[in-house]
């Protein structure tokens, strides 16, 4: 299943800025190097000297010069940007940001007019900002560098032969927000020989991106708290991956179990 318009629109704006770095973040098994490699494909042609430093490499792509980490060669993520910077890349993918030393990296690059893309461990997209000043990144540093955070999950699509629609209950309503339509029909698994019984056909990303712009750089640069930057980034559209989730539901791609599995909704009780 294809990425809302929505999400397609911001990231081709993010991927048209020709230095920063972007991060995806999220927990093992969310996508997040798919994803990357979805993104740097798009960028992918002879013109555009693309360098990725992983661990190990994942997906060997054509055109892409990759080299996995090794240390018994120290060579290290720290090493290998350092080397990568003097082969004059366009693009940089750095598999993850594990400590300062990598990061200050990263952000060097960032600096020097690089495009790099990146993986960050923290459970939102407002959570990478704290996240890289513990790891000891100053937010003068932070401010102005990045391009944009982009927070996954993944989440199995619901069997378009035997998903069966209900009505849902009251606390449903609650957590879907949409208390005063009583008609509102959404999905659950029933199971059948398409999808082998289990309700679930395939999977797909559910996203939460926080695009930066001059306003926010401004809050990260005075160390802004989560509510300022979250109320700021929405009056610029950015939807919460509690929004994404419940989105899709309502459009019947998946089921409520589904998304509580990976994103909480216990915060939409009030």
């Amino acid at each position: 299943m294809s990425l809302p318009r929505h999400v397609l629109n911001t990231l081709s704006l993010m991927l048209a800025r020709p230095e920063g770095i972007l991060i995806i973040t999220g927990p093992t098994g969310s996508g997040k190097t798919t994803t990357l490699y979805s993104l740097l494909s798009q960028l992918n042609v002879e013109s555009v000297n693309i360098m990725t430093l992983e661990d190990p490499v994942e997906y060997p792509v054509a055109m892409m010069r990759q080299t996995s980490v090794n240390e018994a060669a120290k060579m290290d993520f720290v090493n290998g940007i350092r080397s990568m910077m003097r082969q004059d890349p366009d693009i940089i993918l750095v598999g993850e940001v594990r400590d300062k030393d990598t990061a200050e990296m990263a952000f060097r690059a960032a600096m020097t007019g690089h495009q790099v893309f990146t993986t960050l461990h923290t459970n939102s997209a407002l959570g990478a900002f704290p996240r890289l000043l513990d790891i000891g990144i100053l937010p003068d540093i932070i401010a102005g560098n990045i391009i944009g955070v982009i927070a996954q999950r993944l989440v199995r699509l619901l069997c378009t032969h035997c998903k069966e629609a209900y009505h849902p209950s009251r606390e449903e309503r609650q957590v879907l927000g949409v208390d005063a339509d009583p008609a509102l029909k959404i999905y659950r698994p029933a199971g059948c020989k398409q999808c082998n019984f289990r309700g679930y056909r395939g999977r797909t990303a559910i996203m939460e991106i926080l695009r930066m712009d001059g306003d926010l750089d401004e809050l990260v640069a005075r160390r802004a708290t989560a509510r300022e930057l979250r109320g700021v980034a929405s009056e610029k559209g950015f939807r919460a991956l509690v929004e994404e989730g419940i989105a899709r539901i309502l459009d019947g791609h998946t089921s409520i179990a589904e998304v509580a599995r990976s994103v909480d909704l216990t915060q939409r009780f009030r």
